[in-house]
C-alpha cells in the first residue's frame, strides 16, 4: 500500500514538473533601432492594443528618452543564443540570434558620434529571465533610471552627459512556471544550465564589450595606455565606464567571463616588472565588477585570489571585483553546499581546505575575506535614516530614494544635485583622512557612507587588506536580507558611492 502511494506521488509530481516547464525561447525577440522604439515603460492600460503591447515586451532596446537605453541579450539552456524565425502573421521577424551584434552596432554609433558613454552590465540569476514583468527586469530599469539622473547632473566635455546603455543578460535562469517551494528544487539544475552558458557564446558577448572598452578608451588618450582607474576630471576622461553586475548564478557566469582577464591583469605586475612602464597598476577590464551573493564553488576563485594576494599597487585604487555575499543567503549558504556534497562524493580533495573550497561559496569562507559591511555602524541605530542623521553630519541633508521618489523636476534635479555634492564630501573626508604618504589607505580604516552602510577592512586571514583591489565582503543580514535582496536601496546607495571611487578618487 505504501509503495503504491509513494509511486502514486512520484507520478503527480514528475507530471507537475513537466507541465510546469517555463518556455525555452527568447523573449526579446524583435531587433529595433533607437527611433523605432515607443514602448511604455509602465504598466499598460487594458484598452491598448493588445498586438502594439505585445510587441512592446519583445523589442530591444528598450528606450527611456533622454534617460537610458536597455539592451538584452538571451542565451539558451546550451549556452548558444537562440535560432531566428519568423512566425506566421508576424511582420516583424524574431531574430535573437543578432542580439550580440545589434547591441555592439549601437555602441559603435554612439561612440562614432561622440557620445561618451555609461554602461552598466547586469547578469541575473536563479527563477529570472528576460520578461519585461520579472522584477529584475523592472529592478534594473530604475537603476538605469538613477543613473541617468546622475549622469545628467555630472555633465561631461561641453556640458553633454554621459549616455546609459544598460545591457540585460539573460538566461533561463526559471525553467518552471510553478511557484515556491517547488520552484526552489531547480536550484541544481539551473547550476548546471548556468555553467554551461557561462562557457557558451557569453564569452563572446564580455570579450566584444571589453575590446570596444580597452580601443575606444585608449584613443582618447592617443600614446597612453589606460591602466587603473581614471577621473572624470582628467584630460584623459575615458569614452567609456563600465559596471559589470552578477547575482547568484548570474554571478558565476560573469566570473567566469571576466576572471581570467583580471589575472592576467593582477598576474602582469609580477611577471612583467621592470620590463615596461605599465603593469605597476593593473589594467583593468571593466571599471568595477561587482557581484552578488554569487553562486560557485571557491574552488573557482583560489587563482584570483592567490593572484590578487601577492598584487602590491603602488598608490590607492579603487576595487576592480567586489564579491558581496551577505551571512541571510540561504541559497548559498545551506542548499549550495548540500547540493555540492553530493556532486563531489566521488571528486578527491588533495587537502581540507580544498575540500571545502569544492562544497561552499567564496562569501562562506573565512579565509577569502577581505571586507565586513554592515547595515550602520556600530553603536548608531539600525534604521538607515537615524543613522545618518545622528552619525554624520556630513549626511544630515542627504535624501534616501524613498524621499527622492517624492519629488518631480527641477527639485528632484536640485536633490540628485545635494546628494552628488555630500557623497563627494563625505568621500572626501574619508581619503583625506585615511590615505598616508605613499598614497595608500592606512590598516585600520572604517568607512560610513550616506544611507548609513558601515564597510571595514578584516585581517582575519593574516593579510593586510586595506589596499585590497579584488574584494570579498561578508554582508550582514540588515543591509542585504536573503539571497534576492540585492537592489534595495541601502545596498544599492553603497553600490553607487563605492562605483563612485573609480571616477573621483584621488
Amino acid at each position: 500500500m505504501c509503495d503504491s502511494y509513494l509511486a502514486s506521488a512520484l507520478l503527480a509530481l514528475v507530471t507537475l514538473l513537466l507541465c510546469g516547464c517555463a518556455p525555452n525561447y527568447a523573449y526579446r525577440t524583435h531587433l529595433v533601432s533607437v527611433d523605432e522604439v515607443h514602448c511604455p515603460l509602465t504598466k499598460v492600460k487594458a484598452q491598448d492594443d493588445a498586438r502594439a503591447v505585445k510587441d512592446c515586451e519583445q523589442v530591444t532596446p528598450e528606450v527611456a528618452q533622454g534617460a537610458y537605453e536597455l539592451h538584452f541579450v538571451e542565451f539558451d539552456d546550451q549556452g548558444w543564443l537562440y535560432p531566428d524565425k519568423l512566425a506566421a502573421g508576424d511582420e516583424l521577424a524574431a531574430s535573437p540570434s543578432g542580439q550580440i551584434d545589434h547591441l555592439m552596432n549601437r555602441l559603435r554609433q554612439l561612440l562614432d558620434q561622440n557620445d561618451d558613454l555609461s554602461l552598466i552590465v547586469f547578469v541575473h540569476g536563479w527563477k529570472h529571465n528576460a520578461q519585461s514583468d520579472d522584477y529584475n527586469v523592472r529592478d534594473f530599469r530604475a537603476l538605469l533610471q538613477a543613473a541617468g539622473a546622475e549622469e545628467r547632473d555630472r555633465a561631461g566635455r561641453d556640458g553633454t552627459p554621459r549616455k546609459v546603455v544598460g545591457v540585460y543578460v539573460a538566461w533561463r535562469g526559471r525553467s518552471w512556471v510553478l511557484p515556491d517551494p517547488v520552484l526552489s528544487l531547480s536550484f541544481w539544475a539551473r547550476k548546471e544550465a548556468a555553467r554551461r552558458v557561462s562557457i557558451g557564446s557569453a564569452r563572446e558577448l564580455f570579450a566584444r564589450l571589453r575590446a570596444i572598452r580597452h580601443h575606444y578608451n585608449n584613443a582618447s588618450a592617443p600614446g597612453v595606455v589606460t591602466t587603473g582607474a581614471v577621473s572624470e576630471q582628467t584630460s584623459r576622461r575615458p569614452r567609456i565606464r563600465t559596471l559589470m553586475i552578477g547575482h547568484s548564478f548570474g554571478g558565476l557566469i560573469l566570473y567566469a567571463a571576466m576572471s581570467g582577464p583580471l589575472i592576467e591583469a593582477l598576474a602582469a605586475q609580477q611577471d612583467l616588472h621592470g620590463f615596461k612602464e605599465g603593469h605597476e597598476l593593473a589594467e583593468r577590464p571593466a571599471d568595477m565588477i561587482l557581484l552578488i551573493n554569487p553562486a560557485f564553488e571557491a574552488s573557482r576563485y583560489e587563482a584570483l585570489y592567490r593572484v590578487s594576494s601577492r598584487y602590491r599597487p603602488i598608490r590607492f585604487q579603487p576595487p576592480l571585483l567586489v564579491s558581496v555575499t551577505s551571512t541571510k543567503d540561504w541559497a548559498t549558504g545551506i542548499a549550495f553546499p548540500v547540493g555540492r556534497s553530493v556532486n563531489t562524493l566521488f571528486e578527491h580533495e588533495a587537502s581540507s581546505e580544498e575540500g571545502t573550497a569544492m562544497k561552499k561559496t567564496p562569501g562562506h569562507i573565512q579565509h577569502y575575506l577581505t571586507h565586513r559591511l554592515y547595515a550602520h555602524a556600530p553603536g548608531m541605530a539600525s534604521d538607515a535614516r537615524t543613522a545618518v542623521q545622528d552619525g554624520d553630519a556630513r549626511c544630515q541633508n542627504w535624501k534616501s530614494e524613498e524621499e527622492l521618489h517624492g519629488l518631480h523636476d527641477a527639485a528632484l534635479a536640485e536633490a540628485v544635485h545635494l546628494n552628488k555634492k555630500i557623497e563627494a564630501e563625505n568621500s572626501t573626508e574619508f581619503f583625506s583622512q585615511n590615505l598616508t604618504q605613499d598614497h595608500l589607505l592606512n590598516s585600520k580604516w572604517a568607512r560610513t557612507f550616506c544611507g548609513g552602510s558601515y564597510l571595514t577592512p578584516v585581517g582575519d586571514n593574516g593579510i593586510d587588506n586595506a589596499n585590497a583591489i579584488v574584494w570579498n565582503v561578508e554582508a550582514d543580514g540588515e543591509i542585504i536580507k536573503n539571497h534576492d535582496d540585492v537592489m534595495n536601496p541601502a545596498f544599492r546607495a553603497f553600490m553607487r558611492q563605492l562605483y563612485g571611487d573609480v571616477s573621483m578618487h584621488p
